[in-house]
């Protein structure tokens, strides 16, 4: 993979039509490496998901036609449904099948994997946008305060009050936030499948308590990011320019200080985006929220071979497109970053 360095003793680029056809060019050689880069590292997922998916102890022919079922009862299913023969050739005809668009039907749900996983990536994509929403302004808040107040009491509370959060695992918040909303004030329902499916409102009314609780899950990172990059922006000489110049105290923030703190932090970013748009298993379970990662929990519990290999490839796509709009992100706010091949 390429790693990200910024242009050792370069200059800043220049302005003009020059410069966005270098920046345009460097985005399009960039798209041209991960049009390559992204099958490879797909194929290489998928078929070590289709590999450990085949050594967990049970049988999904047994599992489903129950125990009562005649040994040849099992190999004929076990035939109707692609589980025989060896490993290569059904990793082979699972690829055709994903590839040419034929993605099978789930055995455990009874309905085609291409609509089940598309309809839980939408439900996914939904609840990890809310809480990709709310984690950026307030990450970017509590962090810029930070920055401004190192050292100082509101930076240690602000500090110790998002690592003790962070320290607390994703379910135990969850529950706590049921309790509290759910079970005691009943402002929002225990399971959020009932409102999952309904409209807008509905939706947002399902998915606030789960968005919150990954909000609180990775706020501390992100917080502690742009922490580190507003006391590196404040005391560079750029800073200290603007100040002298007598600039308003809000320009100098959002020109000077979050434009240069946020840079570190966009990478980052995109590894957390493309998990929560792809599903978290853990937060989905709990609140009984109809989303991806739920969905191959239960593939994975039931050796739903076809479609867990179908939603992990899925889920590779969305995780690495987040990726890689990180990265065009990069480029386009800080012209003097590249991607350079010599460490690939």
């Amino acid at each position: 993979m390429t790693t990200l360095n910024p242009r050792p003793g370069a200059a800043a680029p220049g302005r003009g039509f020059g410069a966005l056809a270098e920046r345009h060019g460097r985005v399009l050689r960039l798209l041209g490496r991960r049009l390559v880069q992204i099958p490879v590292v797909l194929l290489v997922v998928s078929a070590l998901t289709f590999w450990l998916i085949q050594v967990v102890p049970g049988d999904p022919g047994r599992a489903t036609l129950g125990q009562y079922a005649t040994d040849e009862q099992v190999r004929i299913w076990d035939e109707q449904n692609g589980l025989t023969g060896s490993l290569l050739s059904r990793y082979l005809h699972w690829l055709h099948g994903f590839v040419t668009g034929d993605w099978g039907t789930s055995f455990v749900f009874g309905q085609p994997n291409r609509e089940l996983i598309l309809d839980r990536l939408l439900n996914s994509a939904l609840l990890g946008a809310l809480a990709f929403v709310l984690l950026v302004p307030i990450s970017v808040v509590l962090g810029s305060v930070q920055g401004y107040r190192e050292g100082r009491r509101t930076d240690r509370s602000i500090t110790i009050a998002a690592m003790s959060l962070s320290a607390v695992p994703a379910f135990v918040v969850g529950v706590i936030l049921l309790l509290v909303f759910a079970v005691w004030l009943h402002l929002v329902p225990v399971q959020a499948s009932a409102l999952a499916t309904g409209n807008i409102g509905q939706r947002l009314h399902a998915m606030i308590i789960p968005a919150v609780t990954l909000v609180v899950y990775y706020l501390a990172v992100v917080t502690r990011m742009v922490r580190t990059g507003v006391t590196g922006a404040i005391t560079a000489q750029h800073h200290r320019t603007a100040v002298l110049k007598g600039l308003e105290p809000a320009s100098i923030v959002r020109r000077h200080v979050l434009r240069n703190a946020l840079i570190p932090t966009l990478s980052l970013l995109g590894i957390y985006l493309g998990a929560l748009l792809s599903g978290e298993a853990v937060v989905e379970q709990l609140f009984n929220y109809p989303g991806l990662g739920a969905l191959l929990v239960t593939a994975a519990e039931h050796k739903d071979v076809v479609l867990l290999c179908d939603g992990v490839v899925v889920t590779g796509v969305v995780a690495l497109l987040a990726l890689l709009l990180a990265d065009i992100a990069l480029i386009v706010s800080d012209p003097r970053i590249r991607f350079d091949n010599a460490s690939s």
